[in-house]
């Protein structure tokens, strides 16, 4: 198939070379890691969705995912903060956890790596959000498996204006903003200070936000600019409200129902909790625009995330609940890259180069928090070291894309990326050190045909990959805690691949415009632990290998229509079946009441089922009426059908549907624009859990059941209103 794409290019390049003259529009490529201005779609190949900023602001979200919820294919777990796990199409939704979510992140052309496979974004400086679906590994390497979520921040602009704003919600949420942009001839720039808290709705869940954030774009010349940014922000993010569906007291040998009684998650901690994140980002991108047709884009970045944590919950009195933590927790990992593209348009033709160097480490290490007796009868007194380790990435790549017009109608794209990347770890406490190098291509070749000036089909087909982590090939010389088993090395672990196949088909008329793709994406060499994800297996031998594939076939539909209109709405809808093609041998890990130890209460074929916590359908529809001129009442309804808890497929839980109502009132006080919102979310007061998993016997009675469900349960109706104004 690779060597397809390489003769496909060639062939491409040789008609171009030869190419009678015909009346095309000039041809440009739209694709870019480092700067997503190219907003043009026409002849994109893939199935993208943008939202401009003004769009996002429109929400009035204290989260963004309440914002890319409501986008086609895509699915993110929402915690109260800012902090969130996004998944596109389904990829990577049997895991939640600290895994890498199979969707590349990127904000202002740098690459975001945070800690625990989460991602931090403030929802008050976004000037726009790409969304990429299908595998992306030709542009963005490493675990773009089923997408990019491109966010662009604020930029600076040609005029002189400041705005304040603040907002007051349900649970003690406050939210105060400041920002001001300035203009000259030769430079702009822009700045915003923003601070935000909450005392949560679950037990503990308080958090809060200080950030300072700014752009400046100087001016060289009519052809060229140099943009600096950066971003200092400051978080704390205490629990997410995980409850355990039953405990069990094997005293008394009765349950607690706590998905009943203890809503707010009273007394029950989660996996892990009290985060101090501090986050600096800074980057410098010059652009240059040439006589020929051409540009050339340069960037240098450094991405900062130090985080320090409670870590690893236990039951600290054996009643059921875990209620306090084993580890204080250390992560500091330092992302620095350089990137650059240079691309030329063309009547025929357009080509795009590019290279991507970055150079990331991560230093972490845990420290007992309490006396703790193992399981060999060996004390760990408070202070002692439990882990200590560095890894180093170092990625080289350079990538490529070529589009050309056969015919004014049919535009073809073909891209390719090949990739380098050496791991090293180290523990800091042996000595240990391990190296591996992988080499990687990844690519997308699709067309676009234009039936008329409003309407075209589109194709394509793109790949993506995750390659192991070091801490998989040689797990058992890495983890030495016997707590989650014993763990043995597997250095025969197959790089992850996904192939993405998709025809759509869009139209843009004056009143409506429509999107709609279908897909298949197939997942290949899924990594996994041999007893199941996370499964607790004291006991019990375990290793980390290819363990299963996984089809993903879906509906993508989006209609939006004109909201110069007085009564406009948007309509997007998501079928999704997503099941294991392969998944031959799992492991179901049961806990011995008699011995406290856990064994494999038996082996099971799972090839055939429905990959858990991924519903079927997903709407989203909202409607907005313009009463008067200054009044927009906009409500929306989200709905999400049945999922399964567990690989087993043996807990379902229900589907739910969430209605939101908001206003949004303009007006001028002293030539001043003020505007003012109201907001009220799950206007029903509809109770639905949060992120329902079932791995194990995760109440310690012996039984594997609904009661093993861990979740979160939604707040219920909330409030939220806001202030605004322009000067």
């Amino acid at each position: 198939m690779k060597r397809d794409v390489y003769i496909s290019l060639i062939c491409a390049l040789a008609i171009n070379a030869s190419a009678a003259s015909i009346n095309l529009d000039t041809i440009e490529i739209q694709s870019s890691t480092i700067d997503d201005k190219y907003q043009d779609n026409t002849t994109e190949v893939s199935n993208t969705y943008t939202m401009s900023g003004t769009e996002v602001e429109e929400f009035h979200a204290q989260n963004i995912a309440d914002v890319l919820n409501t986008i086609p294919g895509v699915t993110v777990r929402k915690n109260e903060n800012d902090s969130n796990k996004i998944h596109i199409r389904g990829i990577g939704a049997e895991m939640y956890m600290g895994e890498k979510p199979g969707v590349a992140i990127v904000i202002d052309g740098v690459p975001v790596q945070e800690r625990a496979g989460s991602i931090n974004i403030d929802m008050d400086n976004i000037e726009s959000i790409k969304v990429i679906k299908g595998g992306a590994s030709y542009l963005y390497g490493n675990d773009a498996l089923a997408g990019a979520i491109i966010i662009t921040t604020k930029r600076a602009k040609g005029k002189n204006e400041g705005v304040v704003a603040t907002e007051q919600g349900s649970y003690g949420y406050q939210k105060y903003i400041a920002s001001y942009n300035y203009a000259t001839e030769n430079f702009a720039t822009y700045l915003q200070a923003n601070y935000k808290k909450s005392d949560g709705y679950w037990q503990d869940s308080d958090y809060w936000t200080k950030s300072i954030n700014g752009k400046f774009q100087y001016y060289v010349d009519d052809t060229s600019d140099v943009t600096f940014g950066f971003d200092k922000t400051k978080r704390y993010e205490n629990d997410t409200g995980s409850i355990t569906y039953a405990t069990y007291d094997p005293t008394t040998q009765t349950y607690t129902y706590n998905a009943d009684v203890n809503k707010k998650s009273y007394g029950e901690v989660g996996y892990a909790t009290d985060y101090d994140i501090d986050l600096t980002k800074l980057f410098i991108t010059y652009s240059k625009d040439f006589d020929n047709g051409s540009n050339l884009m340069l960037q240098v970045y450094q991405y900062d995330d130090t985080t320090t944590n409670q870590s690893a919950a236990f039951d600290s009195n054996r009643d059921g609940l875990r209620d306090d933590h084993l580890y204080d927790s250390y992560a500091n990992t330092l992302q620095k890259g350089v990137k650059s593209e240079y691309r030329i348009d063309g009547t025929f033709a357009a080509t795009m180069l590019g290279i991507d160097i970055a150079r990331n480490k991560e230093d972490k290490n845990s420290k007992y928090r309490v006396n703790s007796t193992d399981r060999a009868g060996v004390l760990h007194p408070i202070g002692e070291v439990a882990s200590d380790t560095t890894s180093k990435e170092n990625i080289s790549a350079v990538y490529a894309e070529l589009k050309y017009a056969f015919t004014q109608k049919l535009t073809t794209t073909f891209n390719v990326r090949y990739d380098n990347i050496a791991y090293d770890y180290t523990n800091n406490l042996t000595a240990y050190n391990r190296e591996t190098t992988f080499n990687e291509i990844s690519y997308r070749a699709g067309a676009t045909y234009k039936l008329d000036k409003k309407s075209s089909f589109y194709a394509n087909a793109s790949t993506g990959f995750r390659v192991p982590t070091l801490s998989q090939m040689y797990a058992g010389d890495l983890i030495t805690s016997t707590y989650s088993g014993t763990y043995t090395n597997n250095t025969n672990i197959k790089t992850e691949k996904t192939y993405n196949y998709e025809i759509g088909y869009r139209l843009k008329t004056n009143l409506f415009s429509y999107n709609l793709s279908v897909y298949q994406l197939d997942r290949k060499d899924v990594i996994g632990r041999s007893s199941g994800n996370y499964a607790s297996t004291r006991g019990v031998d375990v290793f980390y290998d290819n363990m299963a594939d996984v089809r993903n076939r879906g509906v993508e539909l989006s209609i939006l229509s004109d909201k110069k209109q007085m009564v406009y709405f948007t309509l997007n809808y998501t079928y999704l079946d997503s099941k294991y093609t392969r998944y031959d041998e799992y492991n179901l890990i049961l806990r011995d009441q008699i011995t406290d130890r856990d064994y494999v209460a038996g082996v099971y074929n799972l090839t055939g089922n429905t990959i858990p916590r991924t519903s079927k359908h997903t709407v989203y529809l909202e409607g907005n009426y313009r009463v008067l001129k200054p009044l927009l009442i906009t409500a929306d309804v989200t709905y999400r059908s049945s999922q399964y808890a567990d690989e087993m497929n043996q807990i379902k839980v229900n589907g739910y549907a969430v209605v939101n109502l908001r206003l949004k009132y303009n007006t001028k006080i002293s030539h001043f624009p003020i505007e003012m919102f109201a907001k009220i979310e799950n206007l029903f007061d509809e109770q639905y859990y949060m992120m329902p998993r079932v791995t194990g016997d995760r109440n310690d009675d012996g039984l594997y059941d609904v009661r093993d469900m861990g979740l979160t349960v939604n707040p219920g109706r909330t409030f939220l209103a806001g202030l605004s104004a322009k000067f």
